[in-house]
């Protein structure tokens, strides 16, 4: 069945190759060179007889080996097509951008001829080569009659496609539970099961839970569910896509990535592991493992090793199509999702088919649809796909002939592909066929970028804009949301701008493109041929470079992508790339991102001149040559974080078909001149502003069309202010804009003079961007005042203000009504923050949407001037002061919506903190000052927060914590030298705290025993004490009630031991022992041989000083 599919992907290209052949410019250039333009007609011609018996082919050649053959050989003739129009495309830019060179310096038009002999032989051989083409499509046509082809009647002619653009709604990462039918009771099952208390019978720290299913059934949609609805009963979560390959070190990074901790210097399994394992002690934890295929138990027991310090009742949920993974890691209990039934399956296919209808307003199109949804088996996916396909077909013969379709009979041929994704993409217009076939190249579960993504359908040439003055970029994102729209995308968890397409999806766009699109993975490798035109690698890839070399004796490969996903790089073992690279002509895509070894550039990547796209992100390159900027098809060219180049060459100006140009924490010193001569940018991140030499500021004045974001480093070179009005940016729609006056991450020389500040203040005046900016930010300014633009900007949404050390009044930052997110940080010049934040007496009340707050590194700051008590900050959420070592007085009270308080370094701040009956998080770090009375109290008449988390941290003048009920909800509570605190900790009710599951204390002070008989709360799950020097014993009694403790941690308690303590005095109920610096406790608890051992004998999971016992 793949076959059938297939041969749309020819009948796709040859649109662009019709497109093409329609454009004035090739029959233009030819007649001007005096070539034989009949061969264009000729060639437009054939390729129209050609397509004419493509439709048929499509439906025989799975039933006859010799019409795919035919088909195969059709397909490699149309790209040399294409090849060659390509060829004639280039050289007349060539030629014209030669001519106005010449013109533009006053040159004589007889020069452009100098290369006429060259202009002959080039002549001589597109003409040659395309008749070399159109003698061979000739005899393909020709054996039509001996294979008993038909010409079709319809060729050409797109079922039920209409010219209008189908608008849709941007999508959302959040889980639409009004899209999902049938599963309450499979969510509360799992919901269940994920919250249980009980080991089920497992030792192992851990519960397995496996949801079971064929793929298309829902089983990563339904642990999305699950995974947000539990998401408040965890510490910790993760999420990992497995997908087919289980590579145990790059799933433990991928894992500690989910987590957020950072992997960049995690170089082998092991290092990976401890960190990971560090993360987790002591900690609930909640992990999904998505899309799990391995069935090797030893890959399993490496995987987990670190998994198991997690807290007790921690819980890991795999979803597999194969019940025998989920035997193979001991699952505790295995769910066996059912495919949807009747009034769900029907309910689903029409949301997508009638716009949220449930009926048809035709009953005979209801009558139709219902035969299909029967015929779908209950896939959630297989409905959606084709609800989708038939909203766009109205007319009840287009339903007929859907339901009709003979690829309904062919699963047992090609039974990994859903009959209704081959129908899906069968009846999808061609310019979505071939973007989407286009996709082959990316692995499964893949993330892939939209924006990346739709600048390689440009570079590939399948992007045509379907109105006047629509962009490339504009019409990609349209192909985009209509294919996302269809099911063939969906979004993935890793942010806005990322994709995933589901397995299923992912293998019926292998099974389309066939050996011309190859993944260099074992199961693939087999398929290259001299026919390949696509190819990609992922990092799990050896580097064997004997099949790296049949891929270099491709020698019409159009794209190479390195595509990785994890630190390793599986070009390694190969010598010379680029002098590989440099042979493919054709070559339109090259992406070697990631692969840190590159250094260099050569000469020969001139080579490639129907370049397109070019990705040396996260290389080592040191220069790019000359020869580079002989690429005039170049449209897309990304340097993200190439921190050894250090410039760009001199004849950058003449990429002139340039359209993004990605130098995001690129080491460039400055930009090249003329950079103004590349007027068709649409995005270009940083601008970095010359000491002397390169391209003045105000070039940015000639790049019409930027767009996205900017970062202008260095602007503390820009001499004159009229330059950077020159510069325009209030023209440019940009959305995010950063002003950096000295390098990247540069705080040295912030001081400057009163005419330097008076400068600076002039060019940022000048600056003034675009009203629609939300997103500024501005670091390292040295004027006295920020200008008015900055206080009128009605979409800004974020604002970062960063070391501005001569400002000393702030600007009416409360009037700028969209404003979400502010941080200002490190003001030397500040002291009182008053009432010119909130907007000196305007009537408009201050902040109305701002809910993030941070002010940090304010080491003058003394005093915040409350003003509109009541009235500012409604929908304040987060407030974060830290590192405000001068700040006494006060904090705002009421703040209605206040979910997390977080103060830090702020030594001689003595003030009331916020109440609000929001509040979740409350954090105070080396708050030496704040003491329990400045904590807010409620009343029995108030509406107590929902306090989950609470950290005291360095705050020895608090004795004791606040009472009537602020504690009541609290779950995790940390105290660090705070012994005062845990003294009292009767006085204030800590043993009334039944919600508290996780309770950590460092530094007990002088006690010897601990805890006292009744001191801790009943219901306490994991107990960790740290750094208490004087603790010489435990007080069992102060254990006996603990019926849930499961988790106890001791470290760096060098004096304590078990003495005295009778065999059951630890509760029954502790599964995990974990001790680190206890000196004593270690040569007591020896296994079999020490004092206290029959004291821990029971407890399952037992480390001392980072050894399993």
């Amino acid at each position: 069945m793949a076959e059938l599919v297939a041969s749309a992907f020819l009948s796709s290209f040859l649109q662009v190759a019709f497109e093409r052949l329609a454009s004035h410019d090739f029959l233009d250039y030819f007649r001007r060179r005096k070539m034989d333009d009949g061969l264009l007609i000729k060639l437009h011609v054939i390729l129209l007889s050609v397509d004419k018996i493509v439709e048929d082919a499509e439906k025989r050649q799975y039933r006859d080996r010799r019409v795919k053959l035919w088909l195969d050989v059709l397909k490699d003739e149309v790209f040399k097509a294409q090849d060659l129009l390509d060829d004639i495309a280039t050289e007349a830019l060539r030629q014209k951008l030669h001519f106005e060179s010449q013109t533009a310096t006053g040159g004589e038009v007889r020069n452009f001829f100098t290369g006429l002999v060259n202009q002959n032989q080039f002549n001589k051989e597109i003409e040659s080569g395309i008749q070399g083409v159109l003698t061979n499509l000739d005899f393909l046509i020709k054996q039509n009659k001996i294979l008993g082809l038909r010409e079709s009647s319809s060729a050409g002619i797109e079922l039920g496609v209409h010219k209008s653009v189908y608008k849709r709604l941007p999508s959302t990462r959040l889980i639409d539970e009004s899209d999902i039918y049938g599963r309450n009771a499979d969510k509360e099952t799992i919901g269940k099961l994920l919250l249980s208390q009980s080991m089920g019978g497992n030792r192992w720290p851990m519960n397995v839970i496996a949801i079971t299913g064929m793929g298309g059934m829902g089983k990563t949609t339904l642990a999305k569910l699950v995974y947000e609805d539990v998401k408040d009963q965890f510490e910790h979560r993760a999420w990992v896509c497995v997908s087919e390959e289980f590579d145990v070190y790059q799933l433990t990074k991928a894992t500690l990535r989910s987590l957020n901790c950072p992997t960049e210097k995690l170089h082998d399994l092991h290092s990976s592991q401890l960190k990971l394992k560090e993360t987790l002690m002591g900690k609930k934890f909640f992990l999904v493992l998505d899309d799990v295929w391995n069935e090797n138990c030893k890959f399993w027991e490496d995987f987990r090793a670190p998994l198991k310090y997690a807290a007790p009742l921690s819980k890991i949920l795999v979803t597999t199509r194969h019940r025998k993974v989920a035997q193979v890691i001991c699952c505790t209990f295995i769910h066996s999702l059912k495919p949807l039934e009747g009034d769900d399956c029907w309910n689903l296919f029409a949301k997508h088919a009638f716009n949220n209808q449930h009926h048809a307003t035709d009953p005979d199109l209801e009558e139709i649809g219902r035969k299909i949804v029967n015929r779908c088996g209950g896939l959630p996916l297989a409905i959606k796909t084709l609800g989708s396909l038939l909203h766009r077909k109205p007319s009840l013969q287009d339903w007929d002939k859907i339901l009709k379709s003979v690829l309904w009979e062919l699963s047992e041929n090609d039974s990994h592909i859903i009959p209704s994704l081959r129908l899906s993409y069968h009846y999808l217009p061609s310019n979505l066929k071939r973007c989407f076939v286009y996709c082959s190249i990316f692995p499964k579960d893949y993330n892939i970028d939209k924006n990346v993504l739709i600048q390689l359908w440009m570079a590939d040439g399948l992007i045509y804009p379907t109105q006047k003055n629509m962009s490339l970029e504009q019409a990609g994102n349209e192909v985009f949301n209509d294919l996302e729209s269809r099911s063939f995308f969906e979004p993935s968890r890793n942010g806005d701008d990322y994709f995933i397409m589901h397995d299923l999806v992912n293998d019926l766009a292998k099974s389309v493109t066939q050996e011309f699109s190859v993944q260099l993975e074992v199961d693939q490798a087999q398929l290259m041929s001299t026919r390949t035109r696509y190819f990609s690698i992922i990092s799990e890839y050896d580097g064997n470079c004997e099949i790296l070399e049949k891929v270099f004796e491709c020698q019409y490969l159009r794209c190479f992508l390195l595509l990785l996903t994890g630190s390793h790089c599986p070009l390694y073992k190969v010598d010379d790339i680029m002098s590989k690279l440099s042979r493919f002509k054709y070559m339109r895509e090259l992406s070697l991102s990631g692969y840190k070894s590159f250094k260099n550039l050569t000469e020969g990547i001139s080579n490639l001149e129907h370049l397109h796209y070019l990705d040396l992100s996260e290389t080592s390159v040191e220069k790019l040559p000359d020869s580079m900027c002989l690429l005039i098809n170049l449209q897309t060219l990304k340097l993200r974080m190439c921190f050894c180049l250090l410039e760009l060459p001199s004849d950058f100006y003449k990429l002139v078909n340039l359209r993004h140009l990605d130098l995001d924490s690129c080491g460039i010193l400055e930009m090249p001149k003329y950079l103004g001569k590349l007027n068709q940018l649409r995005t270009m991140n940083q601008f970095v502003v010359a000491e002397n030499g390169g391209s003045n500021i105000k070039e940015f004045g000639a790049l019409k069309h930027v767009t996205g974001s900017l970062a202008i480093t260095n602007m503390k070179c820009i001499k004159d202010a009229a330059d950077m009005r020159e510069a325009d940016l209030k023209a440019k729609q940009l959305q995010t804009l950063e002003l950096r006056y000295n390098g990247v991450q540069d705080y040295s020389g912030y001081y400057y003079s009163g005419n330097e500040a008076q400068h600076q203040g002039q060019v940022l005046e000048a600056l003034e961007p675009n009203h629609n900016v939300k997103d500024l930010t501005v670091e390292g300014y040295g004027g006295t005042k920020f200008p008015k633009w900055l206080a009128d900007g009605s979409h800004l949404v974020s604002l970062n203000l960063w070391f501005c050390p001569n400002i000393e009044i702030l600007p009416p930052l409360g009037q700028l009504p969209s404003l979400q997110k502010l941080t200002i940080a490190i003001f030397d010049g500040i002291k009182v923050i008053g009432e010119e934040l909130y907007g000196n007496g305007s009537s408009m009340e201050p902040f109305p949407c701002l809910s993030y707050l941070k002010i940090a590194g304010m080491e003058k700051w003394e005093e915040w001037d409350i003003c509109y008590e009541g009235k500012s900050f409604p929908c304040l959420e987060e407030l974060d002061i830290r590192n405000c070592s001068r700040l006494k007085k006060s904090l705002p009270q009421h703040l209605p919506r206040l979910k997390t308080l977080l103060i830090e370094s702020c030594e001689n701040l003595e003030a009331a903190l916020p109440k609000s009956s929001c509040l979740e998080n409350l954090s105070l770090r080396c708050c030496r000052k704040i003491t329990e009375k400045d904590m807010p109290t409620w009343s029995s008449s108030d509406v107590l927060p929902p306090l989950h988390n609470l950290t005291l941290d360095g705050c020895p003048a608090m004795e004791s914590l606040p009472q009537g009920g602020m504690l009541s909800s609290l779950r995790r509570l940390s105290i660090s030298w705070g012994s005062k605190v845990i003294a009292s900790g009767r006085d204030w009710g800590l043993h009334e705290l039944l919600s508290l599951k996780q309770l950590r204390i460092n530094d007990i002070g002088d006690m010897e025993c601990f805890p006292e008989e009744g001191l801790l709360p009943p219901n306490l799950q994991s107990l960790s004490l740290s750094n208490c020097h004087s603790w010489k014993r435990i007080n069992h009694r102060g254990f006996v009630h603990l019926h849930s403790l499961t988790s106890l941690s001791l470290m760096n308690c060098p004096r304590l031991s078990f003495e005295g303590m009778p065999e059951d005095g630890l509760p029954p109920s502790l599964s995990h022992l974990s001790t680190e610096y206890c000196k004593l406790l270690k040569e007591r608890c020896e296994k079999e041989k020490g004092p206290d051992w029959p004291i821990i004998a029971h407890i399952p999971h037992i480390e001392m000083e980072w050894c399993r016992l």
